[in-house]
């Protein structure tokens, strides 16, 4: 019987500890994330230049998407991911807008209220890397989705979507 509550004493500790490494993770410094992209990126010689930053997780990486001009002026977006793996590069010429993903989420979805449009890049069925337009908004339902389009072609890919109670 003391054995039990030695173990339920060692299980409760850990529970504890990785919650609040997780809450820490989750929560801790977005600024310095950002900070930490940009540092990198300009190290590796992609950006010159960062005009805007926001973060994106997906559903198999976390990146820091930067958005700005190369060495030779050309505006980029820079995808710098949260482990060791290469940033992947794009000019922004190479893809579509926001604001014509915009046009095609109003089209297609009719959103009761759009709450955000941003690069990212996901991971298909071939376990290859997509970038993307990630679309999030409230939807006809009152769900909270998450509609997915090629960066390249502006052509929906898919979406998700969440009950919201």
């Amino acid at each position: 019987m003391r054995l039990i509550g030695i173990i339920a004493g060692v299980i409760v500790a850990l529970m504890i500890w990785q919650g609040v490494s997780f809450y820490n993770a989750i929560t801790d410094h977005p600024d310095k994330l950002e900070d930490k992209a940009i540092a990198r990126a300009e190290s590796e010689a992609v950006i010159k230049e960062v005009d805007n930053a926001v973060q994106y997780h997906g559903t198999s990486d976390a990146y820091v998407v930067l958005q700005g001009s190369d060495k030779n002026k050309d505006e980029v977006y820079v995808f710098v991911p949260d482990n060791d793996q290469p940033l992947v590069t794009k000019k922004v010429e190479e893809g579509v807008s926001a604001e014509t993903v915009k046009k095609k989420l109003n089209n297609e979805f009719s959103p009761q209220e759009i709450i955000n449009i941003k690069p990212g890049i996901e991971v298909n069925q071939e376990k290859k890397q997509v970038l993307v337009w990630e679309a999030t908004f409230i939807d006809t339902d009152n769900r909270y989705t998450f509609a997915y389009y090629y960066f390249s072609n502006g052509d929906y890919w898919r979406s998700r979507s969440i009950k919201q109670s």
